[in-house]
């Protein structure tokens, strides 16, 4: 046999390397093609996602060639790093087709619950299968392991018949198709494209650019309706309601204000901080052991409006599904306005939540969220006088920022002392005392209780207060190390202080008083619609249940796709990371060792989350 060159033998790895991308990507190839997101396809999401197939797959191929085919073989040992070459890609190849009967099963690619199922006790009670369907399994692996090892011989004559000249195009190759792939989805993700939106779901692990926010600052619009229209037609891959509404209207329809505060602490709903809240809160009903349905605003928003957790988000977006409430109220012939201090654009409630309302207000000025948060008071305040006189009922969203930015000028960062000048968050730690820093937070929502203040008493002295439901929530809460992990903010983990924020209502038909069952920002859509004269049972429409109902809430999924947590009733958190790993810790973050999921809970569980899926 002739023994081969340094060179020859890293060209013989290349040329393998480009053949297990091609096997992959056909495999990912595959999961488009049997799922239903393929009638969403047009010619440009077919290039974009033949690309995004040959980027991952060479993403995942180039493991196994750089880190155990060149060393071993540049240094003579050319057998073992074939066989650990051909045999890693065997491994992936096998995973990959596993991991599509997962994606099939349950809509999330393999992680830690999936491998907690599989591997911990009572496995067997969940998975249980014929022997047919073992052996149907070990004969798909043993082709896969077969087209492998052929994939070696392919690449042994290639790499002799071309050589050197495969350097560069595979290098270009898979260069473009990465660079196109991430580009295309960052175009197609700023105007809504809905074969781009729905294909990258599919793929294993798959996360490309997106520039929403970028474009934004950069003065860019997205052209009108921006891949959205879609004739009317319904959605291929959700069911939402899941059965048509059955409705009548009741005889006088309420206004509806609804008040977001951004990052609230329920620690700051004290008389001495906000006091005019907290005489709402005691004049009416307070739900004092709520939950958000994620950890950040972007999710905890699609909850609180659509009755449904942000795992649905990606698949709504593409398929321009609107909220059910909002739907309701246009069909009602409310006047829909929005003031927000944030902008609605970035993320974009404007097209995912508002969509369909004409001349949707997106920004408000200023140069601070002080400043906003007191302009869109001043913006509703005026537009009070003209909606209360128009005949028509109105909802009137107010989205406060203050407690998110924790900024305030110095004249108004006096009550609570001593306090941070500004949030310095290079100087937080697990050990420094958070008090300087939580005083700051606390002027924060101090002055906006005097906005929204002023927002309570002009309905009560308009008289619009008896005809008017007023919901007073967070999107998320805000930690201030409260679990002593050196955890601050928001988005970086799923205990109750980082999910936990008052909900405080008033709604005709629910009594005054403190009701202390856990609720979620799922219950809120069943809570109005009900009032609007919805007979449906919650379960048609929504995740959650009427605030007033008592039923356990069960597991409750917080989060997104990517990375979500299942808060058991108990506050046990089962949290999946982005990379896949699961972490199981009790409700102040310390690990259980122990824990093992229950198969049948989590089935339950699962089942529920996709039921709104086709």
């Amino acid at each position: 046999m002739k023994t081969l060159s340094r060179k020859e033998r890293a060209l013989e790895g290349l040329a393998y390397y480009a053949v297990s991308v091609l096997i992959l990507a056909v495999e990912f190839f595959i999961y488009l093609i049997r799922g239903q997101q393929a009638g969403y396809m047009d010619f440009g999401g077919w290039v974009y996602f033949i690309c995004s197939c040959l980027s991952q797959a060479a993403q995942l191929a180039l493991f196994p060639y750089l880190i155990f085919y060149l060393p071993l073989a540049l240094t003579g040992w050319r057998r073992t790093a074939a066989t650990l070459q051909v045999g890693l890609t065997a491994v992936m190849c096998i995973l990959v087709y596993l991991n599509s009967q997962v994606y099939a099963l349950y809509r999330f690619h393999i992680n830690g619950f999936v491998l907690n199922l599989v591997f911990g006790e009572g496995a067997g009670d969940i998975f249980e299968f014929a022997p047919m369907v073992y052996l149907k399994q070990a004969l798909l692996f043993g082709v896969l392991l077969l087209l492998t090892i052929g994939g070696w011989r392919l690449a042994r004559y290639v790499s002799r018949r071309f050589g050197r000249r495969l350097v560069w195009p595979t290098v270009l190759t898979v260069l473009g198709v990465t660079l196109f792939a991430q580009l295309y989805h960052a175009y197609g993700a700023f105007v809504q494209k809905p074969s781009i939106l729905k294909s990258t779901s599919v793929i294993p692990f798959y996360y490309p650019l997106s520039a929403n926010r970028l474009m934004l600052k950069l003065g860019v619009t997205p052209p009108p309706n921006s891949g959205l229209n879609f004739g009317g037609r319904a959605s291929n891959s959700v069911s939402y309601p899941r059965e048509p509404l059955q409705i009548t209207p009741p005889d006088s329809l309420p206004n509806i204000v609804f008040i977001l505060i951004d990052s609230w602490n329920k620690r700051t709903l004290t008389p001495e901080c906000m006091p005019h809240v907290s005489r709402f809160a005691a004049e009416h009903t307070l739900f004092d052991n709520h939950f958000s349905s994620s950890n950040g605003t972007r999710n905890s928003v699609f909850g609180l409006f659509f009755g449904l957790p942000g795992y649905y988000w990606d698949a709504f977006e593409a398929d321009h599904v609107r909220p059910l409430l909002i739907r309701e109220l246009q069909d009602l012939g409310y006047d829909i306005r929005a003031y927000s201090s944030a902008t609605l654009q970035s993320p974009p409630f404007d097209r995912v939540v508002f969509g369909d309302v004409p001349d949707i207000r997106v920004r408000t000025e200023g140069d601070s969220s002080c400043q906003r948060d007191s302009t869109l008071t001043a913006n509703f305040l005026s537009d009070l006088g003209p909606l209360s006189e128009s005949g028509r009922p109105f909802f009137s969203f107010l989205f406060y920022d203050l407690p998110h930015a924790i900024a305030v000028p110095a004249s108004k960062n006096t009550r609570f002392q001593p306090a941070w000048e500004y949030a310095d968050y290079t100087r937080l730690n697990n050990d420094i005392d958070p008090t300087p820093f939580f005083n700051l937070y606390r002027n924060c929502c101090h002055e906006d209780d005097r906005l929204i203040g002023q927002v309570l008493d002009s309905l009560r002295s308009r008289g619009l207060l008896e005809n008017t439901i007023v919901v007073l929530t967070g999107d998320h809460s805000q930690e201030f190390n409260e679990n002593r992990k050196n955890f601050w903010g928001h988005n970086g983990n799923f205990s109750r202080w980082q999910l936990e924020v008052p909900m405080i209502v008033r709604i005709p038909g629910i009594p005054a008083g403190r009701y202390t069952h856990r609720t979620t920002h799922y219950d809120l859509v069943p809570t109005l619609l009900r009032s609007l004269g919805v007979s449906n049972p919650a379960s048609d429409y929504s995740m959650g249940y009427p605030l007033t109902d008592p039923t356990p809430r069960g597991w409750h999924f917080a989060g997104s796709g990517m990375n979500y947590a299942f808060v058991i009733d108990d506050d046990k958190i089962l949290e999946k990371k982005v990379n896949g790993v699961l972490e199981i810790t009790d409700r102040d973050l310390n690990p259980i060792d122990s824990y093992r999921i229950d198969p049948e809970a989590f089935d339950r569980a699962m089942s529920r989350l996709n039921s709104f899926y086709k």
